[in-house]
């Protein structure tokens, strides 16, 4: 491992092989990540690095049991247990002292997406069922429901403030959320190209979404309309999306090396990154943390300076 300083970032560059997809952050101050290579778990602390260097223990590899496939998308539910998701149909939930518990779902569920709700329930995408599913954590009931769009490719989930899932509907162009038991959808304008939602976070507003094909990024406020905002370069292939606490939020844009801040009036700033492919992020008081999959964790300062 290598951390570095560069302004206006700072870029951890992992060990050689090292592809991390989804970041998140932990109740003790730790980041994690899923790594698609070599496939397991991945913890950062960034106590362990200084300025201009770092220590051997910074980042760990843990492999997760049983597992036969490549992790996705992570969540810490309010126990500070670490959930991820596997593409080998399996859910797996680390507790705060490295316990592993597997969760073997229907063959051919591919789960994907996950979140935490404020009640410690789990929500995930099984985009090979169409549907999404959630786990009662202190049973470990699950209970799957239908989308009502076949073939809607569920991706990345999130949790308002309600206690409601929203799902991307990614081969859909819609967001679907569960209300009262059943499942409803938005459907989402298009522009350039079909909407193709892939991420989506939940804020005090409304629900922030990342349109990989479109080229842009939208909110849906409480009333249900929708506002889009497109990036000058169509290409750009927003990926993930992370609220802040002003109301705004940011994007990674996968297909320009680019981390974009969005105000909640719209005005957008975009941070050139290090490496290539950059996915999940995680946003905490000072900084932006971006997962790099050529092979880094990127920092970004809130206030750092950047092209518009």
């Amino acid at each position: 491992m290598s951390p570095r300083e560069t302004a206006p970032h700072r870029e951890v560059v992992l060990p050689p092989g090292w592809a991390p997809y989804a970041v998140t952050g932990d109740t003790t101050g730790n980041l994690w990540m899923t790594l698609v290579t070599p496939p397991g778990l991945a913890r950062f602390d960034p106590a362990d690095t200084a300025t201009g260097g770092g220590t051997t223990s910074a980042v760990r590899h843990e492999r997760l049991p049983h597992s036969h496939g490549h992790p996705m998308q992570l969540t810490v539910t309010p126990d500070g247990a670490l959930w991820c998701t596997s593409t080998d149909d399996r859910l797996t939930r680390r507790d705060l002292h490295g316990d592993h518990t597997v969760i073997d779902l229907a063959p051919g569920s591919a789960p994907y997406g996950i979140a935490a709700a404020p009640d410690g329930e789990v929500w995930f995408t099984a985009p090979g069922l169409n549907q999404i599913g959630r786990i009662v954590t202190a049973s470990g009931d699950i209970t799957m429901l239908d989308l009502p769009i076949p073939d809607a490719r569920a991706a990345m989930l999130t949790v308002d403030d309600a206690g409601r899932p929203w799902v991307a509907l990614n081969a859909a162009g819609a967001l679907a959320y569960v209300h009262d038991g059943a499942v409803r959808t938005v459907e989402l304008p298009g522009g350039r190209a079909p909407a193709a939602p892939v991420g989506i976070a939940a804020c005090a507003t409304g629900i922030w979404y990342a349109d990989i094909a479109g080229g842009c990024v939208g909110r849906v406020d409480l009333s249900g309309s929708t506002e889009k905002i497109s990036f000058a370069d169509p290409a750009c292939r927003p990926h993930a999306v992370a609220a802040d606490t002003d109301g705004g939020c940011w994007v990674t844009l996968w297909g320009t090396a680019q981390l974009a801040r969005i105000t909640a009036d719209g005005d957008v700033t975009l941070h050139q990154l290090p490496g290539r492919e950059p996915h999940g992020l995680w946003v905490e008081d000072r900084l932006v943390w971006v997962a790099m999959e050529s092979g880094s964790l990127v920092a970004v300062e809130k206030g750092a300076s950047a092209t518009r």
